[in-house]
């Protein structure tokens, strides 16, 4: 079994490298032809758009329209010459006249990028605002903002599945081992590979009517399945899908149900499977976006796989910290995991932190982009709710610190005596050195989980925002 495993996560990890390796930047346009404002004595057979990158036409469109508004046909979008960075449609026959191409095309890392020109047939316009036509017709393919609104839902579920489904798993096995049998945490933990599982499924249907400025009503259009099939993106999204299955048969043997756990030992072979399964997961959401396209591919992709990693061995360990482990832990357990988790959390957040900024100079560019562009106010906004985040944390793991290191011991004492603190070897309290009674270890659980919970809290907000900035083009481009 152990060996099947491992031939299907290479496979599947082969599937998700290969689909990254055309990677490139957000896609603009460079030139067309005819030109943007161009007049022409004769009317051109077709229009040739070009662009700094290859993009996917299939799911987009080129639209031609007449003076009036009315939309004429057009023949199929392709690329000339098999490349990639090219798309052309075939014109019918023109009259002379006012016209307006518009277009959308989808770039390398999954985000659809639009526009429009004008061009003139003949000596004199056939309408007298081109440009506000222009306009209106650009508004009018803008896209199904029920469309937008699921497709960013979809987007969130994946990030918060994965942190759940990956941190939930590593925080039964680094620290906390006894919980493979709570039932609380094992349905943290399910419900993070299901979460998962529905959240892709869920791109994969909305990816197609995303790119192609659809209605809620083509999801199910089994043609556009198909062309987001073929797309970098859909490859990814399905080899998650292959990983998803592995992850299942791991986390059956990690989490038994009923059965009793030490009849269900963790080896060395399932924690190797184990860890490469969980690391290609974290990667697929950097391999179907920005870590996929620009410059320095393989050091972003990298850097992106640890910044989710981290992530979700911080978040979702959090999550079951709060929601399993510290509703039913005694002081024993308390003392032996939380300063094990301690520690796990404040590694991944100098991960984090680390490739966090290198990130943010690759995707932004500029200083100027932070306020300029939407990706970099969102990305502003992020940072400040991460830096909040790392100052409640703080609070959590100074309570951890002081009350649950190893080797310490709290012990209560008389009501007209001051509390002591003995040491793993011998500590005396000395007369007048208290000026306040130290908490209990109970306050000082309540304390943790009030601590947890807000930063749970703010996790989610900062997930939502990590969704909308996946969502937005890259400052720098």
């Amino acid at each position: 079994m152990t060996r099947r495993i491992a031939f299907v996560l290479i496979g599947a990890f082969a599937v998700v490298v290969l689909g990254a390796a055309p990677a490139y930047a957000h896609a603009e346009l460079e030139s067309t032809e005819p030109q943007a404002g161009g007049v022409y004595d004769d009317a051109p057979g077709t229009v040739t758009l070009r662009y700094t990158e290859p993009v996917e036409a299939s799911l987009g469109a080129v639209r031609l329209y007449d003076g009036r508004g009315d939309r004429l046909d057009t023949g199929a979008p392709s690329h000339p010459g098999g490349d990639g960075s090219e798309v052309r449609v075939d014109l019918p026959g023109l009259d002379d006249g006012s016209y307006v191409v518009t277009w959308r095309v989808l770039s390398a890392d999954s985000h659809p990028v639009r526009g429009a020109f004008t061009f003139q047939v003949g000596p004199e316009a056939t309408t007298d605002d081109i440009e506000s036509l222009t306009e209106r017709l650009l508004a009018s393919e803008g896209g199904s903002p029920s469309v937008g609104a699921l497709y960013a839902v979809a987007r969130f579920g994946v990030f918060a599945s994965l942190a759940l489904l990956v941190g939930g798993a590593a925080f039964l096995v680094v620290v906390w081992p006894r919980g493979r049998a709570s039932a609380r945490a094992a349905l943290l933990v399910w419900a993070g590979w299901v979460g998962a599982v529905v959240s892709t499924v869920l791109q994969l249907l909305v990816q197609g009517p995303y790119a192609a400025a659809l209605g809620l009503g083509d999801v199910t259009d089994v043609d556009l399945l198909r062309e987001v099939l073929d797309t970098r993106a859909g490859r990814v999204w399905v080899a998650r899908l292959v990983l998803l299955a592995v992850a299942f048969v791991l986390l059956r043997r990690l989490l038994p149900g009923r059965r009793p756990v030490r009849e269900y030992p963790l080896s060395g072979a399932w924690t190797g499977a184990a860890v490469v399964a969980g690391a290609a997961l974290v990667a697929t959401p950097g391999l179907g976006g920005h870590a996929g396209s620009g410059d320095l591919v393989p050091l972003a992709i990298v850097a992106d796989t640890a910044h989710m990693g981290a992530v979700s061995l911080w978040l979702g360990g959090l999550v079951l910290l709060f929601a399993a482990f510290l509703p039913g832990a005694g002081a024993d357990e308390l003392r032996g995991a939380l300063p094990r988790y301690s520690q796990l959390a404040l590694g991944s957040v100098g991960v984090i932190v680390l490739t966090g900024v290198f990130q943010s100079w690759r995707q932004v560019g500029s200083l100027s982009a932070l306020r300029d562009t939407d990706f970099g106010r969102l990305l502003v906004v992020k940072l400040l709710l991460v830096g909040v985040l790392v100052v409640v944390a703080a609070f959590s793991r100074e309570i951890v610190n002081r009350t649950f290191r190893p080797g310490r011991e709290r012990v209560a004492v008389g009501p007209g005596g001051p509390p002591a603190e003995i040491a793993a070897a011998e500590t005396a309290a000395v007369p007048g050195e208290w000026d306040e009674v130290p908490l209990d270890d109970e306050t000082e659980v309540r304390n943790l989980r009030r601590s947890i919970a807000l930063e749970v809290a703010i996790a989610v907000v900062v997930l939502v925002v990590t969704a909308l900035l996946v969502n937005t083009a890259p400052g720098r481009a």
